[in-house]
């Protein structure tokens, strides 16, 4: 069973991150897609993100910014949570700092 307090703990604070870093909640929101797509793989999020930040796709100039912004979050993001309820806390912050925008 999920620990709602803590997905939404953790959700602030990733909410928090998003906002201060100026993330492009778009890639945000698609690496959370990425890591349930690995069935919730810590190490394949890391390596997409490592990827992704180190060589990002030439869609904008801003684009190595962001993924290197998410990658920092991800590695600074140490929560009690595992699996499918860090992915909703996940999804949670994109959504929590979409509202804030």
């Amino acid at each position: 069973m999920s620990d709602w307090d803590a997905i939404l703990k953790e959700a602030e604070w990733l909410a928090e991150q998003f906002l201060r870093l100026e993330v492009d909640l778009a890639e945000a929101e698609k690496a959370g897609d990425y890591y349930v797509s690995k069935r919730y793989s810590d190490a394949a999020m890391a390596q997409y993100l490592q990827l992704m930040a180190q060589n990002p796709p030439p869609r904008s100039r801003h684009s190595q910014c962001h993924f290197q912004n998410l990658w920092n979050i991800w590695q600074q993001w140490n929560p009690s949570l595992q699996g499918e309820d860090k992915a909703r806390a996940w999804g949670w912050g994109v959504r929590m700092a979409k509202a804030r925008r």
